[in-house]
This record gives C-alpha cells, structure tokens and sequence, in this order.
C-alpha cells in the first residue's frame, strides 16, 4: 500500500477509501505499541543496524514509506515527539480514526468540507475543555511539586521498554530538574552509555562526562585530577604534520633545510609556549593534539585530550562558560572556562573523563546495561522522560492517564453536539466517538474487554465528574488522578491540535496525481 501507485485523478469517494486504506496500514504498524501492555517492534534498518523499540516516532521514521499520506502521519509523530516528547502514536492513531470516521461519514452523504470545518470546530472546542478540566495539584512544599513531576515522568515511562525501572529514572530526571530550577534546558543533560553492569548501576552528577579520547603517548604521565582548574577549549591542531596538498621548495644547502624544519618546530613550540602562558590546566581541542604536545603538557601538569567531539566540546563550552578559539596568537581570562574538578575515571570497561562542578545546570547521565541496543532505547525513553518534565515544569497542568481524559473529552462533546441540530450535531458526535480510539487500543493491547470496560467508563464519565480510566493489570476501573497517573495538559493539546490538523489536510486533497 505504500508504493508510488497513485489513484491518478479518481473521483472523491474512491480517493476517501484509497487514503483511509493509507492511514489505517499506517496506524495498524505503531498500533500494539501504544500503553504499559504495548509490544516492541524489530526494525531491521540494513544488515549491520537494527532497532528494537516501542517508540511510534522512532519506528515510523525508521520504515521508508514513499507514499506521502503515509509521510504526513509520520511527520505528525516526530511533530509531537520533537515539541512535547510523547504521545507520538497517540496523534498517529488519532489521525487516523478521524480519517477513517470521515469516510463513514462521506459514505452516509455529509460532504468534505463540512466534516473538515466541523472538526476543526471539535479540535478548539477540545482545547478549551482540556484548559478547563485540567488540574493544578496544591504545591504544598518541594515534595509535593516533586511527587507531581515525578508522576508525569512515571507515567510516561511506564509504557517504554525501562517501565519496570520507571521510578528510578523518574526520580532521577526530576532531581536533575529541581537542581537546575527555572533555568531547566534538556540540551544541558547529555546521556552516555556504557556497556556492562545492570540499569541499577546506572547514576548521573552535576558535571559533563566525555569519553577518552584518542591519545598519544605521554598521556598516561599526565596527572589524572585537577581540582579548580582553568579550561581550554580550542578548534585547532597542535601536531607536526605533512602538508595538506602537495607542496615544493627548492633550497640550495643543507643549511636552507635546517631552516625549514627548525621554522616548523618554532611554529609548535609558539603555540604551546602561549598556552603554558595562559596558566590553563585543562586542554580539549576538536582537532588532534600530537605526541609532541601531548608530552609537552604532560611535563608541565596540564591534562590534554584532542579529537573531541563537537557536541561534547559545545556542552562543555557551555557548562564550563569557555570560549572555543580557533587561533591562540592571544589568549585572554575570560575565554577559558571554570569547573571545580575534572579527572579521569574508570567506569566499567571504559575510560570516561569527568568534569565536576561546571559553573551552568550541565548534568551527565551514565546508563549501564547488557547490550547497545538496551541501551540505546533507554536513552530514547529518558529523552521522551526529559521533555515531559521539561514541559511541566513551564506549564504545571495536568490531566489523568489511562484513557481517562479521552474520555471525559468524549462525554463533554457528546454533551455539547446534543445542543446542536443537524450535520454539526453528527459530525461533533463522529469525532467524539474518535477519541475513545485510545482507551480501545489500551484494552485491545492489555487483553482486556472493551465492550464491558469502556461500557462502565462511559457509564462513569456521563453521571460523574470522576477521573476514571483503565487499570491495565487487574482489568478493572481506577481513579487515575488519585494513583497518580497523571500526563502533562501540554501532550494531550498538541496530540489532538496535531492529529485533527493532520487529517484535515489529508481529506482536503481531492485527488492524487503522479508523474
């Protein structure tokens, strides 16, 4: 269904069942991924990669679809995924349902453009309902403001492959946050894995950690801890080396060639003599650092580490205040950097080099695991953990979890499409019964009844202002504001603004040519 075979100029219903077709093959791929019950996918990228993840962004960017209603639902994901960090197959599922009950609609005569403008209607209406019905837990102290983030951060690890772990993680993550405060950025916690040991081992500092970098000899002589030192960071190269592109010089003596080669070591022997001058004890360069420099530091007590990553030496330009230069014919104070102790360290099989202390919120994350790829999707599930604390911390509005909200949102428009008359009446009610696509799902992939649970949930929702949702692992109904489970306002408002967005634009498109 996803090749490059367009309905070439077909008419409107047939173009309705061939895009619903499209949405639906889409939504079935992400579909079991979806809550605490979901399954893991295998995507095998080429023979030397392969991925294993329950992450809907991750698993709809990694499948290579031609067809560009496909790609629509999949730039939605990384949509969500890149602003609020989670509900990526949420708004895909819902994306899709609104297509698919937009079809039964066209089907019983309402035409297009009204099922579009009334789901917009439906989307800010939603929005509204969602800002009100929201909640603000009383922030009674730190421990109570922090059992909220840590709720949020639980709840969306929960359905991730670390779920057993969620509490650990959320604990970290939220610990992190409240060290930094109001000046939370997820660009300043960089995330490192290392081979070896369990999730348990797994801890963070305040500070930015870098792996070993490639070295020449003399690096083992130098001292191994620093405590209160200045930082270098510099994007050029300190070695003897060939020429780049093929040179020649013609000399007459011998002594003409003794002037070239004491000219290059002259050269070096300037730079590093400048650096010695600017009292820096710690010395990172992008480009590499030579034998000869490394020695020469290494003489002198300075620590020094060349081929530095680029996003690693950006961290550290920002946690330590360093200036990055590109030239060292002048080197002023306030371009070197300040941290309170930088050492070397062993962790597992791998030598990691830690700088303690830095001057802004840079925190490092060390996860330990049996294998890369565990490991790799930790990182995803932490980076989805970040975000969604992130958010909360600017916007502390929270709505219940499993299946609650889609719920009550459901109720409340059902509610409001009785006071209408007519097409809109139809069209609010289609897109409210679109919502309950998610609680489906979740008893779908928990095992569960949907008739009889979402039955009772209705049931609940319409007499009562509870927050009732599914309790996946007893198959019964819980009050998800009183466990705790608990999602940020902000993901439910971009997942519905996204999807209804999304599917508008793909049922505005009245035929699909190809060249």
């Amino acid at each position: 269904p996803f090749s490059n075979q367009f309905n070439s100029g077909q008419d409107l219903k047939e173009n309705l069942v061939y895009t619903s077709k499209i949405c639906l093959d889409v939504s079935n791929i992400i579909e079991s991924t979806l809550g605490p019950s979901g399954m893991d996918k295998l995507v095998i990228i080429d023979k030397d990669k392969k991925l294993i993840t329950n992450d809907g962004a991750t698993i709809l960017n990694s499948l290579k679809f031609s067809n560009p209603i496909a790609k629509i639902l999949v730039e939605i994901s990384k949509s969500q995924d890149f602003e609020v960090g989670d509900g990526t197959t949420t708004v895909c599922l819902l994306a899709a349902e609104l297509i698919s009950s937009s079809k039964i609609l066209a089907d019983e005569g309402f035409r297009l453009k009204d099922i579009i403008t009334n789901f917009k209607k439906a989307a800010l209406i939603s929005t509204h309902l969602l800002e009100k019905l929201s909640l603000r837990p009383i922030d009674k102290n730190l421990n109570s403001f922090k059992r909220l983030l840590i709720s949020c951060c639980a709840t969306t690890l929960n359905s991730k492959l670390i779920s057993s772990k969620r509490h650990v993680f959320s604990e970290m993550i939220v610990d992190i946050a409240l060290s930094v405060g109001e000046g939370f950025d997820r660009n300043l916690i960089s995330v490192k894995t290392i081979i070896g040991g369990s999730l348990n081992d797994s801890f963070f500092f305040k500070g930015i950690g870098i792996k070993k970098p490639f070295a020449y000899a003399g690096f083992e002589k130098q001292k191994k801890k620093h405590y209160y030192p200045h930082v270098l960071l510099l994007d050029i190269e300190l070695e003897l080396k060939t020429e780049k592109s093929d040179s020649e010089a013609k000399i007459n003596s011998i002594l003409k060639y003794k002037q070239f080669i004491d000219a290059e070591w002259s050269i070096i022997y300037e730079k590093l003599d400048k650096i010695i001058q600017s009292k820096a004890k710690i010395v990172f360069s992008k480009q590499s650092i030579g034998d000869l420099a490394t020695q020469f530091f290494s003489e002198r007590g300075i620590f020094s580490g060349g081929r530095i990553p680029t996003d690693d030496l950006i961290k550290m330009q920002v946690g330590t205040g360093a200036t990055i230069l590109s030239t060292i014919n002048e080197i002023p104070l306030f371009c070197l950097g300040k941290c309170e102790m930088v050492e070397e360290k062993q962790i597992g099989n791998e030598r990691y080099i830690l700088l303690s202390g830095c001057l802004t919120g840079a925190y490092t994350i060390i996860l330990r695991g049996n294998s890369q790829k565990l490991l790799d999707e930790t990182k995803r599930c932490l980076n989805d953990g970040i975000m969604v604390v992130n958010k909360v911390l600017k916007n502390q509005r929270i709505v219940g979890g499993a299946g609650s909200i889609e719920l009550k949102l459901s109720s409340k428009l059902r509610q409001y499409a009785r006071t209408l008359t007519g097409k809109e009446q139809t069209i609010l009610g289609k897109f409210a019964q679109s919502l309950e696509i998610i609680p489906k799902i979740l008893c779908k992939n928990s095992g569960l009844d949907q008739l009889k649970i979402l039955s009772a949930l209705r049931a609940e929702h319409t007499k009562s202002e509870s927050w009732s949702g599914i309790d996946v692992e007893n198959g019964k109904i819980l009050d998800t504001i009183e466990k705790h489970i608990w999602e940020p306002l902000v993901i439910k408002t971009h997942a519905i603004q996204a999807a209804t967005e999304a599917a508008c634009s793909i049922l505005s498109i009245d035929s699909i040519f190809s060249d």
